[in-house]
């Protein structure tokens, strides 16, 4: 009888969970509408970084940059080679679509996002619209700075997990991530290599090491 109980508790707790996480989900995903203007705090802060959803394939705004996380790791015996923390896993994931790999990618993805761009562009237009005192109409709202400083704590973590695995697990002191925004050709260049397009670098300021979770 016990055993029944707990059982039908846990499958309880489960469904309100999934259910909280798909209506949160659609909020998340809807136009900006005034029910999403008054959770947004909390809709946003349930949905990232984790579970942040990505539908820039599509217009009108289709994702145009390739991002690419590099991690080094600084030791006792010094400071390790820029090495490319996203190739390895997109290859692991190639082999193996069954594999983590998938979760690991989205996880860094999302954080690079996060820490480039901040609060999206709708929504500062939104609170523009309804309130042109707002922070948000600045160049960066408390939101982004926010937003931000979890994209740059989970890279510090992510890059940890890349030391972990690059120099040793915990034999890291400090480690650095850099974020390399390759955008290919335009349209009307498109028959031309991707290699043709540029490439920059946004390095992240030195982070203390914190034990990363295994990636492998």
């Amino acid at each position: 009888m016990a055993r029944t109980a707990v059982v039908w508790l846990v499958i309880v707790v489960l469904g309100l969970g999934a259910g909280v996480y798909l209506l949160n989900t659609l909020l998340y995903l809807a136009p900006p509408n005034p029910v999403k203007a008054q959770w947004y705090r909390l809709i946003v802060g349930l949905q990232h970084p984790l579970f942040e959803q990505n539908w820039h394939l599509f217009a009108p705004n289709p994702i145009r940059s390739n991002f690419v996380l590099t991690v080094r790791c600084r030791t006792a015996a010094g400071v390790s080679p820029w090495q490319d923390a996203t190739m390895p896993l997109l290859a692991r994931l190639h082999r193996d679509r069954h594999s983590p790999a998938a979760r690991l990618l989205r996880v860094q993805q999302n954080a690079i996002r996060n820490f480039l761009f901040g609060d999206p562009s709708e929504w500062r237009m939104l609170a523009c619209r309804r309130d042109r005192a707002s922070a948000a109409c600045g160049r960066e709202s408390e939101a982004d700075r926010r937003i931000r400083d979890a994209g740059a704590y989970l890279l510090g973590r992510v890059a940890s997990a890349a030391c972990d695995r690059i120099v040793g697990r915990g034999r890291a002191t400090a480690v650095q991530a850099g974020i390399l925004i390759h955008q290919p050709p335009p349209w009307s260049r498109r028959h031309e290599p991707d290699a043709a397009g540029t490439t920059h670098m946004v390095p992240l300021p030195w982070a203390p090491y914190g034990a990363g979770a295994k990636t492998r």
